[in-house]
């Protein structure tokens, strides 16, 4: 699986905001009041369809790549596509399909796995860091708060940096920054939220569409 598709579904997982557990390690309570805001946002939404543009770097390692793509969640169903990789969940089986190789690995949908639950990955964030309310920043003549993440234990990101829009409580922007020297960066370019489910088979990875494509059933 490649690097992108864990800290992608991480991302997504912060905008479902903050509970009870998160709270209790907020630094100050700047921080603390706007991302419990960002939770009762966004858990009032029936589901939420974002498109991005997603940015890894690592000057170190002379790393730089840039993709676009979109995700759509609903309940403990998601879709995602980028560049070389769809992931489709119907809340039961999981699809990855790889582009290039013309391949899809199908695999038991595990609600308790991290890199396979948006419904987890919403609350993940809420373990093992505290939070740190930066400033009130205009960006793209939106005003954004900026709040970073720091990491209490070991961790797979040292520090996450949570960029909100101060009007509509929705994420504008998030940086994951790893250990190595990394960072991932998810600008999100559109922030969709109850839109109308014309085709439930979106949910699903349906094999005709994809002329002698390799099957490797992992279940």
């Amino acid at each position: 699986m490649n690097k992108l598709f864990f800290p992608l579904l991480f991302v997504i997982a912060l905008s479902a905001g903050a509970q009870d557990s998160l709270i209790t390690n907020k630094v100050d309570s700047v921080s603390s009041k706007i991302l419990e805001d960002l939770s009762i946002q966004t858990k009032s939404y029936e589901n939420i369809h974002v498109n991005f543009n997603f940015t890894f770097k690592n000057e170190s390692q002379d790393i730089f790549e840039e993709q676009e793509g979109n995700i759509k969640i609903d309940s403990n169903r998601f879709r995602l596509e980028i560049n070389k990789q769809i992931v489709i969940s119907d809340g039961i089986n999981q699809w990855i399909y790889l582009k290039e190789a013309n391949e899809v690995q199908i695999m038991e949908y595990d609600a308790e796995d991290d890199m396979m639950s948006p419904n987890k990955l919403f609350t993940i964030y809420e373990q093992g860091y505290k939070s740190e309310y930066i400033e009130l920043k205009e960006i793209d003549s939106k005003k954004i708060h900026i709040i970073d993440l720091f990491s209490i234990e070991s961790n797979a990101f040292r520090k996450i940096q949570l960029q909100i829009d101060s009007n509509t409580l929705q994420l504008f922007n998030i940086i994951l920054y790893d250990k190595n020297g990394g960072s991932f960066t998810y600008l999100i370019t559109d922030f969709k939220t109850n839109f109308e489910k014309n085709n439930n088979n979106e949910f699903l990875f349906n094999l005709t569409e994809y002329p002698d494509v390799e099957v490797i059933d992992l279940r």
